[in-house]
Formats: structure tokens, C-alpha cells, sequence
């Protein structure tokens, strides 16, 4: 993979930092774009074993931990402890803290984090939803199959390295508002959820700043200077 795949882009309110997290070639970056035009590389993620390049990184509210996904079979979400190399304390990390799958034949792929939840689309698993409040022992809080289909029956295209995992639940989304979990699916479709318990997301509920993929456009990410009006209600 020579360049980044999947990327978050977000306002981390403890350093005042506009901050991007990367996934790519040889495994997953983080660096301050306060200034576009002079990106600098904050901490790095290489050297992992099993993981050639990275897919997708999606940090927790706080920026401290990465839930990371690596494109190919039997590969778990892995979860790293960023703060060491945010400090300086390493050049860059190589073992994650935590690990989760829903079944270790499959793949967990695109993730939402609204700690302490990850939502996650798991293709042929369905959609699963980890409680990562202890990041080192995740563990799965609910779950729904939307795939009925036989198993390895995913994209041929590519077999010859990644399996054929490829087929299920793809995408994830959540809505703050209310908690509206939405899933999409390679085979059947488009899907709407909602858990019990589970009404609504801010992050101050939880200790944690109210920031995530989901952009409060009045408001603005917590810590960031706050503009006179963004939207015209």
C-alpha cells in the first residue's frame, strides 16, 4: 500500500492540535496538521507482526488510544496505547495493548469508536458492538447478523492475498443525537439499529471529550476556539 488508505481527521483539546490519524504503508501515523502546509509526524505505528500495512485507524475521543484494522483474513482489530510515543517516550510502537475479533475465520473492517463503545462492521460476522473501556480485554456487548450467506464467498479479485472474507457488513455509522446505529451490507443491503441503552453519544458522559467522526457544526470540537455561528438555524 504506498500511500494511506483509511484516515481520521480531528481537533485533540489537550495540545490545541489539529491532528490526522493514517492508515497505511507499513502500519499507522499520526501527525499535527495544525498547519496544512507543515505536517509533522507525532507517533508512529510499524514493525507489528502479521501487519504489512495498515487499513483503518480510529482514535479514541481523547487521542490516547488507536483502533486499528489490517485488510486481510484473520487479522483482529488490535488496539494501541498511543501516549508513549505522543510523549516521546519511544520512537514508535509495535505491540498493541488489546486485540478483538467476532470469530478468528473472519475480519473485522470499518470501525466507529463512541467510547467506551466500537461499533463495528465485521462482514461476514455482521455488526458487532466492543466495550473498550479496559482496552487491553475487549469484549463484545451486542451483536446482529446481517449476513445469512455462505461464508467465504467474498470478492475473487482478491483470493490470492486477502481471502475471501469480502462480503457482509462493510460499513458503520452513528448518529449522536439519538444513537441510530446504521450498517451496510455487500449482500443484503442497507440496515438501521438501535441498543438498548444506548439513546444517545457526548463524550462528557463518559469523562471524555465530546469528540468524534460525527462533527457538532454548531459547536465545534471541545477545546477549539468557537466561531459566532456556523449554520443558519
Amino acid at each position: 500500500m504506498p500511500g494511506f488508505h483509511d484516515f481520521y481527521v480531528g481537533y485533540d483539546p489537550a495540545s490545541h492540535q489539529d491532528r490526522m490519524y493514517g492508515a497505511g504503508a507499513s502500519g499507522y501515523y499520526v501527525f499535527d496538521v495544525t498547519q496544512v502546509e507543515e505536517p509533522k509526524l507525532l507517533a508512529s505505528v510499524t514493525g507489528v507482526a502479521a501487519v504489512p500495512f495498515g487499513h483503518t485507524i480510529t482514535p479514541s475521543p481523547d487521542g490516547r488510544y488507536a483502533v486499528t484494522e489490517t485488510e486481510y483474513q484473520y487479522a483482529p482489530l488490535r488496539i494501541f496505547d498511543l501516549k508513549p510515543a505522543l510523549e516521546g517516550q519511544v520512537k514508535t510502537l509495535s505491540r498493541p495493548v488489546g486485540a478483538w475479533t467476532a470469530r478468528w475465520q473472519g475480519l473485522p473492517h470499518n470501525t466507529e469508536v463512541r467510547w467506551p463503545y466500537v461499533f463495528v462492521a465485521a462482514y461476514e460476522d455482521g455488526v458487532h458492538v466492543v466495550n473498550l473501556m479496559d482496552p487491553t480485554n475487549p469484549y463484545t456487548v451486542a451483536c446482529y447478523d446481517t449476513y445469512d450467506g455462505p461464508n467465504q464467498q467474498g470478492m475473487v479479485a482478491a483470493t490470492h492475498v486477502l481471502g475471501r472474507v469480502f462480503n457482509g457488513a462493510f460499513g458503520v455509522d452513528v448518529r449522536n443525537a439519538d444513537g441510530l446505529i446504521v450498517v451496510s451490507d455487500h449482500t443484503t443491503g442497507f440496515w438501521v439499529f438501535h441498543m438498548d441503552g444506548f439513546d444517545r453519544w457526548n463524550g462528557h458522559d463518559r469523562g471524555m471529550p465530546n469528540n468524534s467522526s460525527a462533527q457538532d457544526w454548531d459547536h465545534g470540537p471541545d477545546g477549539a476556539p468557537k466561531p459566532d455561528r456556523t449554520s443558519l438555524r
